[in-house]
Protein backbone atom coordinates (compact mmCIF):
# COMPACT_ATOMS: atom_id res chain seq x y z
CA UNK A 1 0.00 0.00 0.00
CA UNK A 2 1.00 4.10 -0.86
CA UNK A 3 0.56 6.59 1.70
CA UNK A 4 -1.56 9.42 0.07
CA UNK A 5 -1.03 12.93 1.15
CA UNK A 6 -3.19 16.03 0.15
CA UNK A 7 -1.51 19.56 0.17
CA UNK A 8 -3.29 22.76 -0.34
CA UNK A 9 -1.40 25.90 -1.34
CA UNK A 10 -1.55 29.32 -1.81
CA UNK A 11 1.46 31.65 -3.01
CA UNK A 12 1.43 35.33 -2.85
CA UNK A 13 3.61 37.41 -4.52
CA UNK A 14 3.36 41.41 -3.25
CA UNK A 15 5.52 44.48 -4.40
CA UNK A 16 6.11 46.53 -1.85
CA UNK A 17 3.67 49.59 -2.70
CA UNK A 18 0.90 46.39 -1.81
CA UNK A 19 2.48 45.09 0.69
CA UNK A 20 -0.18 46.51 3.42
CA UNK A 21 -1.61 44.96 6.43
CA UNK A 22 -4.59 43.67 4.71
CA UNK A 23 -2.01 41.96 2.50
CA UNK A 24 -0.83 39.50 5.23
CA UNK A 25 -3.90 38.57 6.45
CA UNK A 26 -4.44 35.15 6.74
CA UNK A 27 -5.87 33.02 3.70
CA UNK A 28 -9.23 32.57 3.66
CA UNK A 29 -10.06 29.15 1.88
CA UNK A 30 -13.44 27.92 0.54
CA UNK A 31 -14.81 25.20 2.24
CA UNK A 32 -15.23 23.44 -0.99
CA UNK A 33 -13.03 23.46 -4.49
CA UNK A 34 -13.76 21.93 -7.50
CA UNK A 35 -10.50 19.94 -8.56
CA UNK A 36 -9.44 17.88 -11.04
CA UNK A 37 -6.11 16.58 -9.66
CA UNK A 38 -7.19 13.46 -8.44
CA UNK A 39 -8.41 11.91 -5.07
CA UNK A 40 -8.31 9.13 -3.15
CA UNK A 41 -12.01 7.34 -2.51
CA UNK A 42 -12.31 3.47 -0.43
CA UNK A 43 -8.47 3.20 -1.02
CA UNK A 44 -8.67 3.51 -4.87
CA UNK A 45 -6.31 6.07 -6.06
CA UNK A 46 -7.92 8.38 -8.97
CA UNK A 47 -5.53 9.92 -11.13
CA UNK A 48 -6.06 11.69 -14.12
CA UNK A 49 -5.16 10.12 -17.57
CA UNK A 50 -1.85 11.51 -18.79
CA UNK A 51 -0.21 10.36 -14.94
CA UNK A 52 0.59 7.16 -15.80
CA UNK A 53 3.89 6.66 -16.21
CA UNK A 54 4.68 8.45 -12.68
CA UNK A 55 3.01 6.19 -9.37
CA UNK A 56 3.05 2.87 -9.05
CA UNK A 57 2.00 1.41 -5.83
CA UNK A 58 4.65 -1.61 -6.09
CA UNK A 59 7.38 0.60 -6.00
CA UNK A 60 6.27 3.86 -4.68
CA UNK A 61 5.87 4.70 -0.87
CA UNK A 62 3.88 8.19 -0.95
CA UNK A 63 1.99 10.03 -3.01
CA UNK A 64 1.65 13.99 -2.90
CA UNK A 65 -2.10 15.50 -4.83
CA UNK A 66 -1.50 19.45 -4.65
CA UNK A 67 -4.28 21.48 -5.22
CA UNK A 68 -2.94 25.39 -5.83
CA UNK A 69 -5.17 28.08 -5.12
CA UNK A 70 -5.44 30.20 -8.51
CA UNK A 71 -3.34 27.55 -10.52
CA UNK A 72 -5.04 25.58 -13.58
CA UNK A 73 -2.06 23.57 -15.51
CA UNK A 74 -4.33 23.36 -18.44
CA UNK A 75 -5.09 27.38 -18.55
CA UNK A 76 -1.31 27.63 -18.43
CA UNK A 77 -1.19 26.02 -21.43
CA UNK A 78 -3.94 27.20 -23.34
CA UNK A 79 -2.31 30.75 -22.10
CA UNK A 80 1.08 29.44 -23.25
CA UNK A 81 -0.28 28.55 -26.74
CA UNK A 82 -1.94 31.46 -27.22
CA UNK A 83 1.09 34.10 -26.95
CA UNK A 84 3.21 31.50 -28.73
CA UNK A 85 5.28 31.27 -25.43
CA UNK A 86 7.93 28.25 -26.27
CA UNK A 87 7.04 24.69 -24.62
CA UNK A 88 9.79 24.32 -22.36
CA UNK A 89 8.26 27.88 -20.95
CA UNK A 90 5.14 25.86 -19.75
CA UNK A 91 7.48 22.75 -18.93
CA UNK A 92 9.17 25.02 -16.10
CA UNK A 93 5.82 26.54 -15.51
CA UNK A 94 4.28 23.10 -14.76
CA UNK A 95 7.75 22.06 -12.65
CA UNK A 96 7.35 24.95 -10.44
CA UNK A 97 3.94 24.05 -9.74
CA UNK A 98 4.47 19.93 -9.32
CA UNK A 99 0.03 18.60 -8.86
CA UNK A 100 1.03 15.52 -8.63
CA UNK A 101 4.85 14.10 -7.23
CA UNK A 102 5.55 10.17 -6.20
CA UNK A 103 8.58 8.79 -4.25
CA UNK A 104 10.09 5.75 -4.61
CA UNK A 105 11.14 3.08 -2.02
CA UNK A 106 12.84 2.91 0.29
CA UNK A 107 11.53 5.28 2.12
CA UNK A 108 13.47 8.57 3.56
CA UNK A 109 12.88 11.83 4.06
CA UNK A 110 11.03 13.32 0.67
CA UNK A 111 11.83 16.95 -0.51
CA UNK A 112 8.95 17.86 -1.30
CA UNK A 113 9.18 22.00 -2.49
CA UNK A 114 9.66 23.69 0.84
CA UNK A 115 9.05 20.67 2.92
CA UNK A 116 11.00 17.44 4.02
CA UNK A 117 8.56 14.14 5.26
CA UNK A 118 9.79 11.64 6.75
CA UNK A 119 7.05 8.60 7.76
CA UNK A 120 7.59 8.41 11.71
CA UNK A 121 7.21 5.26 13.73
CA UNK A 122 3.46 6.21 15.17
CA UNK A 123 2.43 6.18 11.48
CA UNK A 124 2.52 9.54 10.78
CA UNK A 125 4.73 12.19 9.02
CA UNK A 126 7.10 14.22 10.75
CA UNK A 127 7.50 17.52 8.22
CA UNK A 128 10.38 19.40 8.08
CA UNK A 129 10.94 22.92 6.81
CA UNK A 130 14.49 22.59 4.16
CA UNK A 131 14.97 26.29 3.72
CA UNK A 132 18.44 25.18 3.10
CA UNK A 133 17.58 24.08 -0.59
CA UNK A 134 14.68 26.75 -0.66
CA UNK A 135 16.19 29.72 0.35
CA UNK A 136 15.86 31.20 -3.11
CA UNK A 137 11.92 30.45 -3.18
CA UNK A 138 11.03 31.60 0.40
CA UNK A 139 13.51 34.94 0.57
CA UNK A 140 14.73 36.87 3.49
CA UNK A 141 15.06 36.79 6.37
CA UNK A 142 17.33 33.43 6.61
CA UNK A 143 15.46 30.53 8.76
CA UNK A 144 17.03 27.65 10.07
CA UNK A 145 16.14 24.33 8.53
CA UNK A 146 13.74 22.50 11.18
CA UNK A 147 10.64 20.10 11.91
CA UNK A 148 7.14 21.94 11.93
CA UNK A 149 5.10 19.51 13.27
CA UNK A 150 3.20 16.11 12.78
CA UNK A 151 1.12 15.11 9.98
CA UNK A 152 -1.83 12.19 10.88
CA UNK A 153 -5.31 11.21 9.75
CA UNK A 154 -7.72 13.17 10.21
CA UNK A 155 -5.10 16.01 11.82
CA UNK A 156 -4.12 18.14 9.25
CA UNK A 157 -1.33 21.02 9.62
CA UNK A 158 -0.98 24.13 8.12
CA UNK A 159 2.16 26.39 7.91
CA UNK A 160 2.29 30.07 7.07
CA UNK A 161 5.72 31.55 6.17
CA UNK A 162 6.49 34.53 4.24
CA UNK A 163 9.85 35.93 3.04
CA UNK A 164 11.20 39.14 0.73
CA UNK A 165 13.60 39.48 -1.87
CA UNK A 166 15.70 42.89 -2.60
CA UNK A 167 16.42 44.08 -6.06
CA UNK A 168 19.75 46.15 -6.83
CA UNK A 169 18.79 49.59 -7.69
CA UNK A 170 20.53 49.18 -11.09
CA UNK A 171 17.79 45.96 -11.58
CA UNK A 172 14.70 48.75 -11.04
CA UNK A 173 12.44 46.17 -9.48
CA UNK A 174 10.48 47.22 -6.42
CA UNK A 175 11.20 44.79 -3.63
CA UNK A 176 8.74 41.77 -3.87
CA UNK A 177 7.30 39.81 -0.39
CA UNK A 178 5.96 36.31 -0.71
CA UNK A 179 3.19 34.90 1.51
CA UNK A 180 3.53 30.88 1.69
CA UNK A 181 0.26 29.11 2.90
CA UNK A 182 0.41 25.19 2.64
CA UNK A 183 -2.37 22.91 4.11
CA UNK A 184 -1.43 19.25 4.31
CA UNK A 185 -3.80 16.47 4.79
CA UNK A 186 -2.88 12.65 5.37
CA UNK A 187 -5.48 11.21 3.59
CA UNK A 188 -4.63 7.56 4.17
CA UNK A 189 -3.10 4.39 1.71
CA UNK A 190 -3.80 3.10 -1.59
CA UNK A 191 -3.93 0.02 -2.77
CA UNK A 192 -4.68 0.76 -6.22
CA UNK A 193 -4.54 3.35 -8.94
CA UNK A 194 -7.26 3.89 -11.42
CA UNK A 195 -6.91 6.42 -14.27
CA UNK A 196 -9.45 8.53 -15.69
CA UNK A 197 -10.62 11.34 -18.11
CA UNK A 198 -10.03 14.98 -17.15
CA UNK A 199 -13.95 15.08 -17.90
CA UNK A 200 -14.53 12.16 -15.07
CA UNK A 201 -11.98 13.49 -13.02
CA UNK A 202 -13.33 16.51 -11.47
CA UNK A 203 -14.37 16.17 -7.76
CA UNK A 204 -14.89 18.99 -4.99
CA UNK A 205 -12.86 18.51 -2.30
CA UNK A 206 -13.48 19.48 1.40
CA UNK A 207 -10.55 22.07 2.34
CA UNK A 208 -9.77 20.84 6.62
CA UNK A 209 -10.86 23.90 8.48
CA UNK A 210 -9.63 22.62 11.58
CA UNK A 211 -5.95 22.12 10.97
CA UNK A 212 -3.40 22.88 13.62
CA UNK A 213 -2.03 26.19 12.83
CA UNK A 214 2.29 27.10 12.65
CA UNK A 215 2.30 30.40 11.58
CA UNK A 216 6.26 31.53 11.63
CA UNK A 217 5.96 34.63 9.10
CA UNK A 218 7.63 37.79 10.15
CA UNK A 219 6.97 41.22 10.26
CA UNK A 220 8.93 42.35 6.97
CA UNK A 221 9.88 46.13 5.97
Amino acid sequence: MTDVIQVWKSLRKIEKPDYIPEARQLEVWESKLVCKTGYLENSTLYLPVGTESKPDIKTDDLMIIQDIDGFDALAVKKDCSGQNLPEHQYSYILAANPQFVSFSKPAKPRAFEIFRIEKNESGGFDIHLNYTDNHYYIGLPERVDHKIGELYKDKPLRFKINGKADFTLSSRKQRTFYEYDHILEYLGQAESIIFKDLSQIEKKKTVPTQSKLVDERRILI
